[in-house]
């Protein structure tokens, strides 16, 4: 088990720096978090719930350094992007995509009993997504990664947003994802190609895990085994 204290660690493996980890935590300078990362000060319990709520995990999972796979996370965000785009010529739209990737998660954690990222996936309102899903996808965009567009759509209130991926990263090689997950992943996009938003909602919203589960709750893997296989993606 490492210790809670781990702090460096654990804000190097989510990409942030001293600022966003004092933010995360409720402290007003960066100082606090340089203190906990020498071994010189321990996170309060209440620090250490402000992060976990930050990072979308439980403090188990802080404490026993049970975390996401990042890397490969992201790496499963542009093999979607690249098989989407692959087929059909056109960027993804936001909420399609988060979609997609959640449902790569789950059917592998159906065939191998472990999730593909490790992603821990809330039950929002409009489907499970993991808390960093955002904040992982606006960042590839601030870096030129990903490309936004913008969309004005007949008969709803809102925009929609759509994401391609930029010419340097749809050329990067995959160093995390094997062959057969990248297969999955081909199979869903394959089967989801055509479909609108509110279709592929409504499916996600019909299976089990977003049926027990409460809102606002993370979705336990576990319950997509209990899915028939027609039902998993």
């Amino acid at each position: 088990m490492r210790p809670q204290w781990n702090l460096k660690e654990i804000r190097q493996t989510y990409g942030l720096s001293q600022s966003d980890m004092a933010g995360a935590i409720g402290v007003k300078s960066r100082g606090t978090v340089v203190a906990v990362e020498n071994g010189e000060r321990d996170l309060s319990s209440e620090e250490l719930g402000r992060l976990a709520d930050f990072l979308g995990v439980e403090i188990s999972d802080l404490i026993n350094y049970e975390i996401p796979n990042y890397a490969k996370y992201r790496e499963m965000l542009i093999e979607t992007l690249r098989r989407y785009t692959k087929y059909t010529k056109r960027p993804v739209p936001k909420t399609l995509f988060a979609k997609l990737v959640y449902l790569a998660d789950f059917a592998w954690f159906y065939n191998e009993l472990k999730p593909m990222s490790g992603m821990k996936y809330r039950r929002d309102t409009f489907g499970p997504v993991p808390d960093q899903f955002f904040r992982i996808v606006d960042g590839m965009i601030d870096n030129g990664e990903l490309k936004l567009e913008i969309k004005e759509i007949v008969g709803r209130k809102s925009p929609m947003q759509a994401l391609s991926l930029s010419d340097d990263t749809a050329g990067e090689p995959n160093q995390y994802l094997s062959k057969r997950e990248i297969d999955l992943i081909d199979k869903i996009v394959k089967k989801w190609k055509d479909a609108n938003v509110d279709r592929i909602v409504n499916f996600t919203h019909g299976q089990l895990p977003w049926q027990v589960t409460r809102p606002n709750e993370f979705i336990p893997y576990e319950l997509i085994t209990q899915e028939e296989p027609s039902n998993v993606f």
